[in-house]
């Protein structure tokens, strides 16, 4: 592995993950999801261009981070989990949740206020049939990875009571 030297100079500009650019085959689908479901807002669909797809920003919560920008690509093929997640539930013990996606992207973690919303997501969640992971302790956090309606490997994440 490269080692880098550390940085001397004490403000880099970084200001921290503007967005995440990911694909989907069906943005009206994926924007209902992430706003009735999850409870996001979502941006108002840009034209399609020669360029590129119709496409729009999903923001996660009062936050500076734009969030996620989806583009939508008929033919996008996502590496689904969902199979891996039902294996994984019945096997917490199971290495699934790390080995299966063959793609660079593992997952996009979410951070919630506390327990109390971690929970009634996951209820949520499970109103609407979707897939998630026990709740796991991390320490200082506790989280569980779901997926959303292209199959992308979503986490929720909050301090420790």
């Amino acid at each position: 592995m490269t080692e880098y030297p550390q940085a001397g100079v004490p403000d880099s500009g970084w200001q921290g993950v503007h967005h995440i650019a990911l694909v989907t085959p069906d943005l009206e689908a994926t924007v209902t999801f992430y706003e009735n479901v999850l409870g996001m807002q979502a941006t108002p669909v840009y034209p399609a261009t020669a360029q590129r797809g119709r496409h729009c920003f999903v923001k996660p919560g009062d936050t500076e981070c734009w969030g996620i920008h989806f583009f939508e690509y008929p033919d996008a093929r996502i590496f689904e989990s969902a199979d891996a997640l039902r294996r994984l539930s019945a096997n917490p013990q199971a290495a699934d949740l790390y080995r299966f996606l063959p793609g660079a992207l593992q997952h996009i973690a979410f951070a919630v206020r506390s327990e109390q919303d971690g929970l009634a997501l996951r209820r949520k969640l499970a109103s609407h049939g979707v897939v998630m992971t026990d709740i796991y302790d991390q320490g200082r956090l506790r989280n569980f990875i779901f997926i959303d309606n292209n199959g992308i490997q979503l986490e929720a994440a909050w301090p420790k009571p």
